[in-house]
């Protein structure tokens, strides 16, 4: 009968473990999700200070053979497209993210996107010639003292409009 009361402890114990692990692989799951999320969200908002806080002090964004290296610089990067494009409407459709944790502060992470972008216009709906382009973001996330965050993020077009 003990043995029986040791091996319902052990079960119990490991069930716990096992339960534990799940949810801490969930919540990574869910916070790097955010992270994708809302990089889109201020990216299309123009919103460069919140853009830039999905990132890591140290991130690297790669987005078409460009580089852009420190948080400081992926802000300046959309305060630059303000000031030489105006507020050009842009929407990043996100699909299929998936995270994979790699440990208790790492996770990676692919993503879909379907990008539009279209000049500066005040009229809504504003007119579109059709995507731009689709493609994938592989992301590397870490955990910070601020939370998770996008430590590496590269842009890979996938799919473009055929040229008429």
């Amino acid at each position: 009968m003990a043995t029986l009361r040791c091996y319902g402890i052990a079960f119990a114990l490991a069930l716990g473990l096992i339960s534990a692990n799940a949810r801490a692989h969930d919540d990574v799951e869910s916070a790097c999700r955010s992270l994708v999320i809302d990089y889109a969200y201020y990216r299309d908002r123009l919103d460069a200070d919140n853009y830039a806080a999905v990132f890591a002090k140290d991130a690297v964004l790669s987005v078409l053979g460009n580089e852009y290296s420190g948080r400081e610089t992926i802000r300046q990067r959309l305060v630059n497209l303000l000031e030489t494009e105006g507020k050009p409407i842009s929407r990043h459709m996100m699909s299929t993210i998936k995270i994979i944790p790699i440990d208790a502060n790492a996770a990676h992470g692919v993503s879909y996107v379907k990008v539009y972008v279209e000049p500066p216009n005040d009229e809504r709906p504003v007119a579109t010639n059709g995507y731009v382009s689709v493609g994938e973001y592989h992301d590397i996330f870490t955990r910070t003292d601020d939370g998770w965050k996008i430590a590496r993020r590269e842009y890979k077009p996938i799919l473009e409009p055929a040229s008429e």
